[in-house]
């Protein structure tokens, strides 16, 4: 009886506070998605594509570089932006399903869909992919302007889901969180790994070692 008596305060506080963070988390999505340009959908229908297709772009780009300018590298930075991605897609596997979360669009009237979306809506696979891209790139790369690039296509990726109305918010934000996990991860393995890594690329062909 006591031990009710002091958890039922405490039950009561979190349950306030979730319903709170519910009713900001759908209000603020209301607000994005209902205030939106509609001129400017197809643009934001062409910019969450992108967060796609840069995850195939790159590490081939990087990869080719490293090839025709025989630099081991730029091979390993292919490899660990693959590695990366690898585990993106690994920890959006195991929540999506797990959690199991109602698109807004499903569960509220107010939020208009422009999107296909027809998977569960936690996490946000197009946000977690570009946030794993961009953090990747950042922490490969030292150029000033060539990071602010990437981190703004990336929180425009972001915005565009929930302007889209296909994410809550807060599906967003752990997206981001998400991403950039599996970016500092990746980036962590290869750098601690790194000179094995070099010798397997360097047995493997007759590269110039350039770092």
């Amino acid at each position: 009886m006591f031990l009710l008596l002091h958890l039922a305060p405490l039950l009561i506080l979190t349950t306030t506070l979730f319903e709170t963070f519910g009713n900001l988390d759908l209000a603020t999505l209301q607000l994005l998605n209902g205030n939106r340009v509609t001129d400017l959908d197809f643009l934001l229908l062409t910019l969450t594509i992108t967060a796609y297709g840069l995850g195939a772009l790159v590490p081939l780009c990087l990869y080719l570089a490293g090839h025709f300018r025989r630099m081991v590298s730029l091979k390993l930075k292919a490899y660990q932006y693959v590695f990366a991605m690898g585990l993106n897609i690994l920890f959006i596997g195991l929540l999506k399903y797990t959690v199991d979360r109602p698109r807004p669009f499903i569960t509220h009237e107010s939020i208009e869909q422009i999107a296909e979306a027809s998977s569960p809506s936690f996490p946000s696979g197009h946000t977690a992919f570009a946030f794993t891209a961009a953090v990747v790139l950042v922490l490969m790369f030292r150029n000033s302007a060539l990071r602010g690039l990437i981190l703004t296509w990336a929180l425009l990726v972001a915005y565009s889901r929930l302007a889209l109305g296909v994410h809550y918010p807060s599906d967003v934000l752990g997206s981001m969180l998400l991403g950039s996990g599996a970016a500092f991860l990746s980036t962590y393995t290869f750098r601690k790994h790194r000179e094995q890594f070099y010798t397997l690329l360097r047995r493997s062909r007759n590269l110039r070692l350039v770092r």
